[in-house]
């Protein structure tokens, strides 16, 4: 519990300005949930399987009261000064919101707390309550179970409160803890009080008969405190009745009535409230003494709709009719909210325990302040709706969230081509996504369509294959085997890896990428800016080049020695082909005469321009400037060698000549990276200004030809990119460079301006931002290949100090002092042979026995397989 705020970092301690904007999400991965601001109110109650962003749960809450000898000393919400609009910010019914002053469901015009300090280090908040006429002091943690490669109990559905409670006077007080909970967007509700197995708990479920099945569900808060007072309904009424009457009964001494409804609601508020109920916990606490009271909040609607059901496009209206659904993972796993909350109780040491020893063993790791912060401050976004989990447990997400619905549907591949957190963390989670792209997405002639349609398998998305996503997928199948070290999973996908190397140079390819097999992509290339890139470029040739040197070692395991040889043979001619003639001196270009429209007009066919409406040489010639449109051309590209960012981290090499790469880094820096964007223009989407720091997507230095209509997005700011190319420079040495570029990108998410985690792009929570946790591992210099049982470390700071990692089927901590490395297992397990230390010196044992160097590689003396809580101690010696 939050009791030593002088030992916490100050960038994770938010406090006046820098609450305004924290809005931290609780939930379990793929299952929704809600957040809490920085002065600790709900919002964003987006549990029945699509965002509902800017949303209360009707006027949900914790509050606390205090009384001495039969008499009230004092009452108030659990929250802090309200931090919305004074004029009324953003509300989803009439007669609230803008014009109508503060939201009434914030509890702005009920007392509150003061002042209120949190402190946000994912996946745990903590607030400490300040106000004077309260006798004693409040702390609140809170918490969802996120535990590296646990994805079960990292999706259980619920969020676990602790309040501890301190009586700072000089005579015993009786406190009570409150907590009070819509059943969201229920106008009759069903709700009922349950003692069982030490715990009590409203169970509170729906009496309206003409819900759709996709927005049946139910909600529950629970406690396991001894001494329990319960309000099953509030008052029914219009007008506010329900919180007027609710406030006045429970800021008085006593207890509060145990109303309860026999009948379901016959009349709706007129206000679209929902009912509420109040779960309380009274605790007596002696002079001195500090003690806990827990509740847990918990939701199951096990359907949801796939209201975007056949869209062509996402921008596209949806097919009119019923929709189909999907169940969720958790409703698989959790009978309803009642047994989800119940074995929240039931192992709430466990599960609390191994969340807080994550969230300690990264905030404790030798690594740069602003590393931690990007890369935890991201991850919240596997809470929210950005991502569902399926009935199988597979993952499938948007590509953010717009406020009542996600923004981008499909797993869209070259938006999360970038995240690299859940490879990490939750690899399970990532393979499942290789899973059902190649089973699902891959169309007859082999090209892999970029967005996955639901419910699966029901068709593909009209678009056909980006270059980015369809040669990221290979490349990351490789990098989930060398994790695994599963030959059989390979095995099962690698017919299909064939079919899409296949496809790059197939007539049946109507972008003809490569149709020589040159190892360079050459015709019309989709890509994540939303348009196509045509003729030779390192973007996205430098992935084609990965993803065939990675292919050619798959080949190899596969038993294809010749097909092998010949994808080897390709890589090396494409990563040449890049060196020699797109690489200007400084940076990476464009090998395209944008003059050319004869080299366009051979795409004419018929097909979409991209995601315009536009005929294809409308939307791609201009004839006013003579110029093929929406292009790179001399530009310095902030992703121009992210296939190569995709190999270091995958482990596939150098594909591109490291001193050119090197360069190519420091280019981006010198002139995309802005210490101030005051005089910068962008008529595109603004995400960084005025006298904020950024690195653009694209720059056109001096004595360069701008395109008339460069590629769009080329003057935004996007932090995904930033963190890849920042996570880039770092692995390559360029380390101030990339943390200047981290500094920037998470200054501009402190809290005063931006939640610090909610990263936006088409929307909040954006996918592409998990490209923060490749920091983790560039700082660290993890390597990891189960293939040979090698894990590695090669620090970028001081060797000395602990170290985060996780790999494989496990995480842990790599503690350095002195001559000794101790190697400890924190959750799951770890299986090596080999461990890499540079820094380790000389002849060393291995718990005690002797060992083999090879260089810098320690061989054990046996091969370990650690369970967690187990330690390898190696110990330089002499």
């Amino acid at each position: 519990m939050l009791n030593d705020l002088a030992s916490i970092d100050p960038r994770f301690v938010y406090r006046d300005a820098r609450r305004r904007y924290a809005i931290f999400p609780l939930g379990g991965i793929g299952a929704g949930g809600f957040s809490i601001t920085g002065a600790g109110r709900m919002v964003d109650w987006s549990i029945r399987n699509r965002p509902e962003l800017h949303q209360f749960n009707g006027y949900s809450h914790f509050a606390i009261k205090a009384e001495q000898d039969g008499k009230l000393l004092k009452a108030l919400v659990l929250n802090g000064p309200y931090e919305g609009t004074p004029t009324g910010s953003p509300s989803v019914r009439k007669f609230d919101g803008f014009g109508f002053g503060a939201n009434r469901d914030s509890m702005a015009g009920v007392p509150h707390f003061a002042d209120v300090t949190m402190v946000g280090r994912f996946p745990v908040a903590e607030f400490a309550f300040h106000d004077e006429r309260f006798p004693g002091d409040v702390r609140m943690q809170a918490l969802s179970p996120f535990i590296p490669h646990n994805d079960r109990d990292s999706s259980l559905p619920v969020a676990m409160f602790a309040f501890e409670v301190e009586n700072t006077t000089a005579a015993p007080i009786d406190y009570t803890i409150a907590g009070t909970l819509g059943n969201f967007g229920c106008d009759s509700g069903i709700h009922r009080f349950v003692q069982a197995g030490g715990t009590s708990a409203l169970h509170l479920t729906s009496a309206d008969e003409d819900r759709a099945a996709d927005q049946r569900g139910d909600l529950a808060i629970m406690t396991d405190a001894e001494d329990v007072e319960h309000v099953d309904y509030h008052f029914r009424g219009q007008w506010f009745d329900s919180l007027s009457l609710y406030w006045r009964e429970f800021a008085r001494a006593g207890r509060m009535p145990e109303r309860h409804y026999d009948k379901p609601r016959e009349v709706k508020n007129m206000f679209a409230q929902p009912e509420h109920g109040t779960l309380a916990a009274r605790i007596t606490v002696a002079p001195g003494e500090k003690r806990t009271i827990r509740f847990a909040i918990a939701w199951n609607y096990p359907l949801g709709s796939i209201y975007w059901y056949r869209r062509d496009k996402p921008d596209s209206r949806a097919t009119e009719g019923s929709k189909p659904t999907w169940k969720n993972f958790y409703a698989t796993q959790w009978a309803d909210s009642l047994e989800s909350a119940g074995d929240a109780f039931a192992r709430w040491d466990e599960l609390a325990g191994a969340t807080l020893a994550f969230r300690d063993a990264i905030f404790g790791a030798a690594l740069p302040s602003e590393i931690i912060d990007a890369a935890t401050g991201t991850m919240g976004l596997l809470r929210t709706a950005t991502v569902i989990r399926l009935e199988g447990g597979e993952l499938w997400g948007w590509e953010g969230q717009h406020e009542r619905e996600g923004s981008c549907e499909g797993s869209c591949t070259h938006v999360w081509n970038y995240q690299q957190a859940l490879a990490s963390l939750f690899p399970a989670l990532e393979r499942s996504l290789r899973d059902t792209e190649w089973q699902y997405n891959q169309l007859p002639n082999g090209g892999l369509t970029f967005r996955q349609r639901l419910p699966l398998g029901s068709g593909f998305d009209i678009i056909g294959p980006c270059a980015d996503g369809h040669f990221g997928a290979i490349i990351k199948t490789f990098r989930e085997w060398r994790q695994s070290g599963d030959d059989a999973w390979l095995a099962q996908w690698w017919p299909n890896i064939r079919r899409a190397l296949d496809y790059a140079w197939s007539p049946d390819n109507p972008d003809l990428w490569d149709p020589e097999k040159t190892g360079i992509l050459w015709g019309r290339q989709h890509h994540t800016l939303d348009m196509e890139l045509f003729g030779p470029n390192s973007w996205l040739s430098s992935i084609y080049v990965a993803a065939l040197k990675a292919a050619s070692e798959m080949a190899t395991a596969m038993g294809e020695a010749a097909f092998a040889t010949e994808l080897g043979d390709m890589a090396a001619k494409g990563g040449a082909y890049i060196d020699q003639h797109l690489f200007n001196g400084r940076w990476f270009a464009q090998g395209l005469d944008l003059s050319d429209r004869a080299f366009i007009q051979r795409f004419d066919t018929g097909r979409a321009a991209g995601v315009l409406a536009d005929s294809f040489m409308d939307a791609y010639w201009s004839d006013e400037y003579s110029e093929i449109k929406y292009q790179i051309g001399q530009g310095c590209l902030t992703d121009q060698i992210l296939g190569q960012w995709h190999a270091d981290i995958a482990g596939i090499g150098d594909i591109l000549a490291p001193e050119k790469v090197t360069a190519a880094l420091k280019s981006i820096f010198a002139e995309n990276n802005r210490a101030s964007l005051v005089d910068h223009f962008n008529p595109c989407r603004v995400y960084a200004y005025e006298n904020e720091g950024g690195t653009l997507l694209c720059s056109y230095p001096e004595g360069t030809h701008e395109p008339a209509v460069p590629a769009p997005y080329a003057e935004e700011v996007w932090t995904g990119l930033e963190y890849t190319v920042a996570s880039h420079m770092i692995m390559r040495g360029l380390v101030e460079e990339g943390l200047t570029i981290v500094r920037a990108a998470r200054d501009r998410h402190d809290g005063s301006n931006r939640s610090p985690w909610n990263e936006i792009e088409c929307g909040s929570y954006y996918a592409r931002s998990l490209s923060s946790y490749a920091l983790v591992n560039a700082w660290s210099g993890l390597t990891f290949d189960q293939r040979s049982g090698t894990i590695g470390f090669a620090p970028k700071g001081e060797a000395r100090g602990t170290h985060f990692w996780s790999a494989g089927k496990g995480w842990g901590k790599l503690a350095v002092e002195g001559d000794k490395a101790t190697l400890r297992v924190l959750g799951g397990e770890l299986s090596v042979g080999r461990v890499v230390l540079p820094f380790l010196a000389g002849s060393v044992t291995v718990n005690g026995k002797v060992a083999i160097r090879e260089g810098e590689v320690v061989v054990l003396p046996t091969p370990a397989s650690l369970k967690a809580g187990e330690a390898l101690v190696i110990q330089a010696e002499g």
